[in-house]
């Protein structure tokens, strides 16, 4: 029997499955609501990318439960959530990749506010925006997680982490512009607020200008007002003049007008209100 034992071991361990089908076995235990296995289950990855994948299954799933929870009154179910979500921790930590790691800290940072654990939050939160310091797509990304859940103070808090003011003006006009552009004034107004540099608070506006242009042309020079106003907050006259040069195109655009460099050229040596 002995041999047999180890025939059929043997034979086992050749048909070991393969890490896409783990991925597929993970994937249809969360289809059924069965997140305790679909845990399980990522203790057979063994590539950073793919249990990186599963985890973030995993992590949309749980905040697919949660919501039902919360929406059933389900207090028991809420309270196992967040036991689920914090035994999560280790392996997500366990990734070396400081990307993949961000993304998930974020995810995870939501899902505690979301479970009223505010402690574990700003820890994960405070991980990811370290770790995603070089990387303004993962900032963005974070920040976006955030806003999307109406956590619009704990991204207020997440920007007022990031390092480089540089680098988190030019992921805010971004997400100015594309919540502009969906018709979510009020969230554009309030990343606004938060872009530090004239110069990327001027472009901010242009761009939402840009798009008001298309809707309604008085709002839309409204706003260009605002933009010129900011635009004669900045310190570098060629930096001024660049974004100078744009609003007055765009204004002029919208009047129906040829562009007058006699007015962009009487503001580029002007000094900073």
């Amino acid at each position: 029997m002995g041999k047999l034992d180890e025939f059929f071991r043997s034979l086992s361990e050749r048909k070991k499955k393969s890490e896409l089908e783990v991925l597929e076995d993970i994937e249809n235990a969360l289809r059924m609501g069965e997140i305790d296995n679909a845990i399980e289950l990522t203790g057979e990855l063994g590539s950073e990318s793919n249990l990186f994948l599963a985890l973030r299954m995993l992590l949309r799933s749980i905040r697919e439960r949660l919501q039902e929870a919360r929406e059933k009154g389900e207090l028991d179910e809420l309270e196992r959530m967040k036991e689920r979500v914090k035994e999560l921790i280790p392996t997500v930590n366990s990734l070396l990749n400081p990307r993949y790691r961000a993304l998930l800290l974020g995810d995870l940072a939501v899902l505690f506010y979301l479970l009223n654990d505010e402690l574990n939050g700003d820890i994960a939160l405070r991980t990811a925006i370290n770790l995603a310091r070089n990387s303004a797509d993962i900032i963005r990304d974070i920040l976006m997680e955030l806003i999307n859940s109406g956590l619009l103070k704990k991204a207020g808090y997440a920007m007022k982490m990031v390092r480089e003011p540089e680098k988190l003006d030019v992921v805010l006009v971004h997400l100015a512009e594309m919540f502009y552009r969906a018709g979510d004034v009020e969230k554009a107004r309030l990343i606004i607020e938060h872009i530090s540099s004239p110069f990327h608070r001027a472009m901010a506006l242009y761009y939402l200008a840009e798009i008001e242009g298309e809707r309604n042309r008085d709002e839309a020079l409204k706003i260009l007002e605002a933009a010129f106003r900011i635009a004669e907050g900045i310190e570098d006259p060629e930096a001024r003049f660049e974004v100078m040069l744009k609003l007055y195109d765009l204004k002029h655009s919208l009047l129906g007008q040829s562009l007058s460099l006699k007015d962009v050229l009487s503001r580029r040596e002007a000094p900073p209100q």
